[in-house]
């Protein structure tokens, strides 16, 4: 499980010729960095509140990027699947349909954690220490390469999705993402004013 590895052997894996783990779990783990994060520079403002929940967001980003992998995994599977005979070709369909499906599960939820990290830590700046107003900055960081990571994923999805439904969720995902990031870089901005004192 990733949230196990040392660093050294994650980013070895990564790099490795093996397609996972990949983008969406790379996101999961840029999230958890960046709730870490903001967890940290709440309570150096004075806010336990704010970074149990961040610490609750981490433990919630961590558990996707294995989700992530796994999901993936399993798309490769199903792609794997025999296609000899017509009764083959129609089962690695179905087969494929399903799991990427499921795959798209995590990194839509992706899109969800980062919300919630960019929630606190629009609260937290409302009163935070000066002294880790950069922290806050590179969380933001964190969170919009995770949201970037997330839409990715999801386009990759939905192009060879056949089902309306699973189709409209995953827009609705990747719409979602597309507006938080331009809310990321709003905050990313105040936060640099905030940094040089304007």
């Amino acid at each position: 499980m990733i949230r196990h590895e040392r660093i050294e052997d994650y980013l070895n894996r990564l790099a490795s010729g093996e397609p996972t783990p990949g983008g969406g779990a790379t996101g999961a783990l840029m999230a958890a960095q960046g709730a870490g994060l903001v967890a940290m520079a709440a309570r150096f403002s004075e806010r336990e509140e704010l970074a149990a929940r961040c610490e609750q967001i981490a433990a919630t980003a961590l558990g996707l990027s294995d989700a992530d992998e796994s999901g993936f995994a399993s798309v490769a599977d199903a792609f794997a699947l025999p296609q000899d005979t017509e009764a083959e070709r129609a089962e690695r369909s179905q087969q494929i349909q399903e799991s990427i499906k499921r795959a798209a599960e995590p990194p839509g939820a992706i899109v969800t954690v980062a919300a919630g990290v960019v929630r606190v830590a629009t609260e937290l700046l409302q009163d935070c220490n000066q002294n880790v107003l950069s922290d806050v900055g590179a969380a933001l960081g964190a969170e919009r390469g995770a949201l970037v990571a997330a839409v990715v994923t999801l386009e990759t999805d939905l192009a060879p999705l056949k089902d309306p439904d699973a189709e409209r969720r995953l827009r609705k995902d990747i719409d979602g993402a597309a507006r938080l990031i331009e809310d990321v870089d709003a905050l990313v901005t105040r936060v640099r004013r905030m940094i040089r004192g304007g």
